[in-house]
């Protein structure tokens, strides 16, 4: 469960992070801890408070890093990078797991809710927290933190008087695209919850990032025939992501196809539910 998803304090949740150089995904020279910090009510927002700003710090390596209260408040420190394949749960209470490298400038750890709350080797509880990186981007650069924020909750059981009642729609972004280019294809999706009787606000919190396991197949129309068509990309749920905002992202690489019309769909779940998108003509020119 990513941080945007209203991850639950009894289950796993991944938080990303991302890197890039001039527009292109890189991996910086060393990522050497992520830190979970409590946002409390004097934070407010704002890691400001566990930051050294003091000033005879100024052109140290300590400038801009934890202070005296940030190394006492932080609720687990994430070190060492490991293979996202290498992951298990973490079951230590004494300990936290590693960071874990998904890509070419995509980094991950998993905030364990195996052990929540009895077992938990972060702590949490439900309520706002900062993920602060130490990273140094370059081998001749300084560390510096990047600073993130996430939720967690305990109220993500939704009870109704009766059955949800889910219609979606979906609607791919592009039309057209050139060839040989390698674009990220993005499918928006609508979730409604269509119970009259459901309040607005549990119909809201319902949309939050509801969907799960995304698919994509891609074909290409035969000119020469009227029905058949060529399948380019069969159902794969490899390389297929979903944003906060439930669009599901695909990057398409078509520097080996040829000019034409394609067939683009996608499927997805939602509340054990499966939809089809309709399909979506894109046109490689």
């Amino acid at each position: 469960m990513k941080r945007y998803n209203r991850p639950s304090i009894l289950l796993r949740t991944q938080l990303e992070m991302f890197f890039t150089n001039n527009g292109t995904y890189f991996d910086p020279d060393d990522i050497s801890a992520c830190y979970i910090l409590p946002d409390t009510t004097t934070t407010n927002g704002s890691p400001d408070l566990y930051i050294n700003r003091t000033a005879s710090d100024v052109g140290t390596s300590a400038y801009g890093k934890l202070n005296a209260s940030g190394e006492a408040l932080k609720v687990a420190t994430f070190s060492g990078i490991s293979s996202v394949s290498d992951y298990s749960p973490v079951l230590d209470p004494s300990s936290a797991s590693a960071i874990y490298k998904v890509d070419t400038g995509q980094y991950s750890i998993i905030a364990d809710g195996v052990a929540f709350p009895e077992y938990s080797s972060l702590g949490l509880s439900d309520g706002k927290y900062f993920d602060a990186w130490l990273v140094r981007d370059f081998e001749s650069a300084s560390y510096k933190l990047y600073w993130n924020k996430f939720t967690v909750y305990n109220d993500r059981v939704l009870t109704f008087t009766e059955p949800f009642q889910l219609t979606s729609k979906s609607k791919l972004a592009q039309r057209y695209v050139e060839l040989s280019s390698i674009v990220t294809l993005r499918v928006t999706t609508d979730t409604f919850v269509a119970n009259e009787n459901m309040s607005r606000e549990l119909k809201d919190m319902f949309r939050d990032s509801v969907l799960t396991n995304a698919n994509i197949r891609i074909r290409k129309r035969n000119p020469y025939t009227s029905a058949e068509m060529t399948t380019i990309q069969d159902w794969t749920s490899d390389g297929v992501d979903i944003s906060s905002e439930d669009t599901i992202l695909y990057t398409w690489n078509t520097q080996s196809l040829e000019k034409g019309d394609y067939v683009v769909e996608v499927n997805y779940q939602a509340l054990e539910q499966t939809f089809y998108s309709e399909e979506f003509s894109l046109v490689l020119r």
